[in-house]
């Protein structure tokens, strides 16, 4: 059979997401290449998840075999033609004459029941997703923040600072699924059906948008309640607006900015006319950028993570509404909501002293005691110059004697410092082979 070159390297891109080339299951380090009648599939796998993509071609006869994934992806590179040549042998997979050995593995193979729950997802809804994963946190130690919520009311991610809405009428039950990573890769531009069902006690799902298929389990667990953390806009009494010239000159003055962790804390203030919009960061730089206001501020003043805004200008957002600083202040405009807290800035009240009249000023005259005047009988002694500077010479060596000390016990307590935190990595190292012992034996 041929394929296109291009396409079938363009697919690479995305199915490698899935790829776990230090695996010790072997299938995890393979692509499965199904053919059937007018239609080849090429689908890689983890331990969760499964993406496919099914490209149409001339077969002869149906087939299925697992290949390594970076062997069939270098045969593909290799080729110089615009159409590239499949031929399936007896023990080898021949792509342009490039020999590739078969590995004997029949892989997961992922059955959608008929009674699945089916959901049609809107156009565009890959690159919906988009935003909200831009700001998960894969590190966070809660697994149901490392995934995009999908609800009733569209698609949620937070990363316990910051959130995104992307508000789409959906008619599906709460569900948290994996960050879409290699569904991401895929730039599906085409509209889509989510099936959901269980399995074992689990939830699974499988997305279909043109001619992909992701398919994986959902995150266990109950998702915050995101909706009592998104004020409503139209009770936030501070507002401010860019136009589209201004905010991109407000996100090239704050990646000017240099780091300053961890806060990287960024204050807007209105200006004395109040058609202006004061951006002062903690390093000391400041800008001044025409804007429009919904009412005066006054005193109020909004201080933000450098990072966060920048974030939320690069996704289109351009009005800013607050309340004060102690709440969730919300960015609108552009793709969706973006809903963040602000950096709390605890400011000391000055004491006001209080005026003193000249009038109450009372002046009373004290008569100050003498002290007694002791007279020293006892012969001054001549103090010898060489005592004294021996004296110093001694004192001096004890300083640096205890100097020497001290550094020995910082040197030591570094030490230990490094032997601990070797110890922690070794520990964190044999509970992740553990854990993927456990997985393999699973």
């Amino acid at each position: 059979m041929k394929i296109n070159k291009s396409e079938i390297a363009g697919a690479l891109v995305a199915l490698g997401k899935l790829v776990c080339r230090t695996s010790p299951v072997e299938v995890y380090r393979c692509i499965q290449i199904t053919g059937s009648k007018d239609v080849v599939s090429f689908r890689t796998q983890n331990t969760d998840e499964t993406l496919t993509y099914n490209g149409c071609t001339e077969n002869d006869a149906p087939f299925q075999v697992f290949v390594n994934f970076d062997d069939f992806r270098n045969a593909i590179r290799s080729s110089h033609n615009k159409e590239v040549q499949i031929e399936l042998e007896t023990d080898k997979l021949a792509v342009d004459h490039i020999q590739i050995p078969l590995v004997n593995d029949t892989g997961r193979v992922v059955t959608v029941p008929d009674d699945a729950r089916m959901t049609m997802l809107p156009a565009g809804f890959v690159k919906m997703m988009a935003a909200p994963a831009g700001i998960i946190d894969r590190s966070d130690y809660r697994r149901i923040l490392r995934g995009i919520h999908i609800c009733k009311d569209g698609f949620v991610a937070t990363n316990g600072k910051e959130m995104i809405h992307i508000a789409e009428p959906l008619k599906i039950d709460d569900l948290t699924i994996p960050l879409p990573v290699a569904l991401l890769a895929t730039k599906s531009e085409a509209s889509g059906t989510m099936r959901v069902w269980k399995e074992d006690s689990e939830t699974c799902f499988q997305i279909r948008t043109g001619i992909w298929e992701w398919s994986g389990k959902a995150v266990s667990g109950n998702y915050p309640n995101w909706r009592q953390v998104v004020p409503v806009i139209n009770t936030l009494s501070h507002e401010v607006e860019l136009d589209d010239g201004h905010a991109t000159q407000l996100m090239t003055f704050l990646k000017a900015i240099p780091a300053n962790p961890p806060n990287n804390q960024v204050d807007l203030t209105q200006g004395t006319d109040g058609k202006t919009l004061m951006v002062k960061s903690d390093t000391g730089m400041y800008s001044r950028l025409a804007a429009t206001f919904a009412a005066p501020w006054g005193e109020a003043s909004l201080s933000v993570n450098r990072d966060m805004l920048v974030r939320a200008l690069q996704q289109g957002h351009r009005r800013i509404a607050f309340n004060d600083g102690n709440s969730p202040f919300i960015v609108t405009g552009g793709i969706g909501q973006y809903v963040a807290m602000p950096l709390f800035v605890h400011k000391q009240a000055q004491p006001k002293q209080e005026e003193t009249k000249m009038s109450e000023v009372k002046t009373s005259v004290v008569a100050a005691p003498v002290p007694p005047v002791v007279i020293n009988r006892e012969p001054e002694v001549a103090i010898n110059p060489l005592d004294e500077l021996s004296s110093a010479i001694d004192d001096f060596k004890s300083r640096i004697r205890a100097m020497f000390e001290e550094s020995s016990a910082l040197s030591r307590k570094v030490k230990e410092v490094a032997l601990a935190q070797k110890q922690k990595e070794r520990d964190f190292i044999q509970a992740k082979r553990a854990i993927e012992r456990i997985r393999m034996a699973i």
